[in-house]
């Protein structure tokens, strides 16, 4: 493990890290690996024989060579393009291609939390906000044990939250988000759930995303408490379920 990593798995643990600022007497010396090791690396020199003519450089060099200078471009005759190929239709290809590469290597990680409330044994109920997860439990037992008399202790609401853990090393993009989260809805899933209802934006998008069954969904849990409407809404979604 680099050191770096080390480091900031410690510290998404709340665990602080004291380094010296330069080497302490009688201490070995640290074993500090750079960011990059190829490019912090010495490049040896080129070797030179007798004649004054300069000898084959090492394999070592060779390969820090390699990897820093660029392939050699062909002649300009053989890219030149096709007399009958429009410059539009070329213009046009290579716009898509630069737009699909920046679209791929997009790996800027999403940032969000949702709060799953299992309140029975098919349904489950997801929030985005951590401050109305309480109000959420305290909501979802009332609308329960109106609807199956008496409704059983709700268990602590799940926390999913992306990214996990804050690292440049790993990989957080998107699409490694949508597949966390598809594991986590596909263990809800073994587990019996077959619906859920949605509180929250991001609750909406990320459920969608997975393919998730959505009963119901509203803007917030507050817009809900306080709007007679959608609470009557709900009530009719839950009451077209046959085992809630």
């Amino acid at each position: 493990m680099r050191e770096q990593q080390r480091l900031d798995y410690l510290q998404a643990m709340g665990i602080t890290q004291w380094m010296p600022r330069q080497p302490l007497p009688g201490v070995p010396a640290p074993r500090w690996l750079p960011e990059d090791a190829h490019a912090a690396a010495p490049r040896p020199a080129l070797t030179s024989e007798g004649g004054g003519h300069i000898a084959h450089p090492m394999a070592a060099q060779l390969l820090h060579e390699a990897a820093a200078q660029p392939v050699a471009k062909e002649p300009a005759a053989e890219q030149s393009k096709p007399a009958d190929t429009p410059a539009a239709a070329i213009s046009d290809v290579a716009s898509e291609s630069v737009a699909d590469v920046a679209a791929t290597t997009d790996l800027t990680p999403p940032r969000f939390e949702l709060h799953f409330l299992r309140v029975s044994a098919a349904g489950v109920w997801v929030c985005d906000d951590a401050a109305q997860a309480e109000r959420l439990a305290a909501f979802a037992y009332r609308v329960m044990s109106a609807l199956q008399s008496p409704a059983g202790l709700l268990q602590a609401p799940l926390c999913f939250r992306w990214p996990f853990i804050e690292s440049a090393h790993d990989d957080q993009s998107r699409p490694v988000a949508l597949q966390a989260l598809s594991a986590q809805w596909q263990f809800l899933r073994d587990q019996g759930v077959r619906y859920a209802v949605a509180f929250g934006q991001d609750s909406d998008h990320w459920l969608q995303q997975v393919q998730a069954p959505l009963l119901f969904r509203a803007a917030s849990l507050s817009d809900v408490m306080q709007n007679a409407q959608h609470k009557r809404q709900l009530w009719q979604a839950l009451l077209t379920q046959t085992e809630l």
